[in-house]
């Protein structure tokens, strides 16, 4: 029997739910991913010093407030961008109408401005302001937001209603400062962590967490395995990227890989790999053939093949029916989502992967490294654990704990790694409840 040990700290705890827009299963264990246009995936949206989104389904969305009076938006919370970006009621573009629009009552102009290019050649372009931006109750005093005034973005691919993103690197090339910056130059968190949980399943109404400013050990099993932030050439500042040593198909070693840094991008839901990789993987699957057409695999939907990388030694494994999708157009095939990276021969690794760990970004100065741990296949609850509903009075860290045989309606406390317990002051829940 699990129960969960709850410490209380003197900050308060909050919470926003996360939706992502993913069509009915029948049986996720028995069928590959939702179909996608996996063409559009292809797209790769790191272009110069602005890296945003704009392909189908590939982000997790939820609410923020910006301003005062407050605005609500839904926004995509995206780990491989960096800059909070929303549609504003002076955009002109022939998606803005299908938007909430941000009008600026409360904010201040900065006096700058920003381009924004995408992968498929369309762009945005709006002044930077400042304003209030609460993301649950964790509240961010003049934060940097740039707003829309023309754009070229089709946010309704990831879902009706998104009117931007949240990006969530700790540091940016532009003039725009990101909201993680921001959270820690105002000391706003005690522990200087977000953790992401996806939950390892695709069913509607199903999802996951982002936490800030804490970590959910109910939702993996052993310990982090920590690694540091990349070092390698192409590795900009604030890029949750960090070397794999290997990369397999099932036991087998993926020809010619080396070690190289892979990007932890919640905004995508594909494997983005280098052009000659993509080739050396799918040359070990039968029947696996490239569609110049749309720029993907095509591949048997049933297979055993695992997609599997080592950090600092430790194998993390996606089901061979995790990495594939329905191809669209009516074929026999499946779409694998292991794909080319066109644009940038960047290592992606996107919800696929991050379904099956549970992933904490650490941002703590001179420090800054990924903790991974396999994802606790167990523990699919949200709530059970104060992590959705109604805020929880106090800071929380969540421990699971074992029953002794004896006990009699009641639990004994595990042990808790003392750099969890003593540096949170605040989580922050973010429930995704898949739509």
């Amino acid at each position: 029997m699990r129960a969960c040990a709850l410490l209380r700290t003197h900050a308060a705890t909050y919470e926003v739910p996360v939706y992502k827009q993913v069509p009915p299963l029948e049986s996720h264990n028995n069928s590959p991913e939702p179909s996608v246009d996996a063409g559009k995936l292809t797209s790769s949206k790191y272009v110069g010093n602005s890296i945003v989104t704009n392909s189908k389904n590939l982000g997790y969305a939820g609410n923020i407030v910006l301003g005062n009076p407050p605005q609500s938006f839904k926004v995509v919370f995206d780990t491989g961008s960096n800059m909070i970006v929303v549609t504003s009621n002076e955009c002109q573009g022939a998606h803005c109408d299908a938007v909430s629009q941000y009008t600026c009552h409360s904010c201040t102009n900065t006096q700058r401005s920003y381009n924004i290019t995408y992968g498929d050649g369309s762009w945005g372009h709006g002044p930077i302001v400042a304003d209030t931006v609460a993301i649950g109750g964790l509240v961010i005093q003049n934060q940097q937001i740039l707003d829309l005034t023309t754009s070229g973005m089709d946010l309704s691919s990831y879902g009706p209603g998104v009117s931007g993103l949240v990006g969530l690197m700790s540091a940016s090339e532009g003039s725009v400062t990101p909201p993680i910056a921001t959270i820690l130059k105002e000391k706003l968190l005690d522990m200087d962590v977000f953790s992401v949980y996806l939950k390892p399943t695709l069913n509607p109404n199903e999802g996951g967490s982002f936490l800030f400013g804490g970590i959910d050990k109910t939702k993996f099993v052993g310990e982090l395995n920590q690694i540091p932030i990349s070092t390698a050439q192409g590795v900009r500042a604030g890029m949750w990227s960090i070397d794999a040593e290997a990369a397999f198909i099932g036991d087998e070693p993926v020809p010619g890989y080396t070690k190289s840094p892979w990007l932890f991008d919640t905004g995508t839901s594909y494997i983005g790999v280098p052009t000659a990789f993509a080739e050396a993987f799918h040359a070990l699957i039968p029947e696996a053939e490239y569609s110049t057409e749309d720029r993907y695999y095509l591949v048997p939907c049933t297979g055993e093949q695992t997609f599997g990388v080592t950090f600092n030694g430790v194998k993390y494994e996606i089901p061979y029916l995790d990495y594939i999708a329905r191809a669209t157009g009516g074929s026999s095939q499946c779409a694998s989502l292991v794909m080319p990276s066109m644009n940038s021969g960047l290592y992606i690794l996107g919800d696929p992967f991050l379904r099956q760990v549970y992933a904490v970004y650490d941002f703590t100065p001179g420090a800054r490294r990924i903790g991974v741990a396999k994802v606790n296949v167990t523990n699919h609850a949200l709530g059970n654990e104060g992590l959705s509903g109604d805020p929880v009075p106090g800071g929380a860290i969540i421990s699971p704990v074992e029953a002794p045989p004896s006990a009699s309606g009641q639990s004994r406390f595990s042990h808790m790694d003392p750099r969890f317990v003593s540096a949170v002051a605040v989580l922050t829940a973010l429930a995704i409840l898949i739509a």
